[in-house]
């Protein structure tokens, strides 16, 4: 497969990561995507809330699953916080309700900012 400049920096930038930059990376494109479903509601534009809440729930999912349930004991936490904000967002664009949308908010803008967090002092110790 042909990748561009752009494509093969991307691709080399996420793969040589350390995996708290690349969890800082999953949680700014959330971040993002949040942003985009926010301003899509303000403008009533259907196809941007479907994208971005899509693009939200894809992320949101991977951030579940890629929990180590075995391995850390508040992980089990965190799944169902994700769990529920997965199904706010899904709700959110099923039935196009920003109220959905800002529930899910509550609960994912407190955990990105915890794993921002914790990628900063992963740094420090790493």
């Amino acid at each position: 497969m042909a990748y561009s400049g752009r494509r093969s920096y991307a691709v080399n930038s996420v793969e040589t990561a350390s995996p708290s930059a690349r969890l800082v990376m999953m949680v700014d494109l959330l971040d993002a995507a949040l942003l985009r479903a926010e301003r899509a509601y303000e403008v009533h534009d259907l196809y941007e809330i479907h994208c971005g809440l899509k693009n939200a729930q894809a992320i949101v999912a991977l951030l579940r699953d890629s929990l180590q349930l075995d391995v850390w004991e508040g992980a089990n936490d965190v799944h169902r916080l994700y769990e529920y904000s997965l199904d706010r967002l899904v709700r959110s664009n099923l039935y196009k309700e920003r109220e959905l949308l800002a529930e899910a908010e509550a609960v994912l803008r407190p955990l990105m900012n915890a794993w921002r967090q914790a990628a900063v002092l992963v740094g420090r110790d790493g």
